[in-house]
């Protein structure tokens, strides 16, 4: 059967919409996800990894009765004597059980954390850190102990340059003999893990991978923090 000029167009027409809409069967690359990596939000009840495209739950919706609505009603209709309430308070919220959301990352699933995550200036507005500090963090902070966390900073200038089992993690390279005195949340005690050992890794950044702890007493201008069975990410 021969076909038109116009029959044929429609014809070809039809053919590429199916082809575009189906493609070609193979990617020369796709593009990343930019929200796929795991997270973990602390804080919850049930603290798990979330998925990126995961969604909160629809709030229940509470049936009321007829009667219930006009008895509102009447009342909401009827002048009141009372005074308005004085305002409350202003709530400290640095200090309420709310909650963060970490991003977990490298091949021990570490929760990645930065020193502003865990400076009680920035959480807390403490300043200075009081004795009983450990009691008073918010929910999601108490969380991270116990945790594999992931940090970045400087080597304290240790006693040795090899073999070294432990050491103290800095927030920046301007701590102390740097050039200025170090608030109790500018460092990390770390703990290598058995066996494990470093070298002094003079006056660059790098990663630290452990099981974060807070310290439940605290001595002035030492850290509060620490890590255990520590590995360095010297990159």
């Amino acid at each position: 059967m021969t076909l038109g000029p116009r029959m044929a167009a429609m014809l070809l027409t039809m053919v590429a919409s199916v082809a575009l809409a189906v493609g070609c069967g193979h990617s020369e690359g796709k593009a990343s996800n930019p929200g796929s990596e795991p997270t973990i939000t602390l804080g919850t009840a049930v603290e798990e990894p979330e998925s990126p495209a995961s969604k909160a739950a629809p709030s229940e919706v509470v049936p009321i009765s007829a009667s219930d609505a006009a008895s509102a009603e009447s009342v909401s209709e009827k002048p009141s004597d009372e005074k308005p309430a004085a305002a409350a308070a202003p709530v400290n919220v640095a200090t309420a059980d709310e909650t963060r959301t970490f991003k977990v990352e490298g091949p021990e699933s570490a929760i990645r954390v930065s020193f502003d995550d865990v400076d009680l200036l920035k959480v807390m507005n403490l300043d200075p850190v009081p004795a009983d500090a450990p009691e008073r963090l918010p929910k999601w902070l108490k969380a991270l102990d116990g945790k594999r966390i992931r940090v970045r900073g400087f080597m304290y200038p240790p006693f040795q340059d090899t073999d070294i089992r432990g050491f103290v993690l800095a927030r920046d390279n301007q701590i102390c003999c740097f050039g200025r005195t170090p608030k109790e949340y500018d460092l990390v005690d770390i703990f290598l893990r058995k066996g494990a050992t470093t070298h002094y890794i003079q006056n660059r950044p790098f990663d630290v991978v452990g099981v974060f702890h807070i310290k439940s007493e605290i001595e002035k201008y030492t850290a509060m923090y620490e890590l255990e069975d520590a590995v360095v990410i010297e990159k």
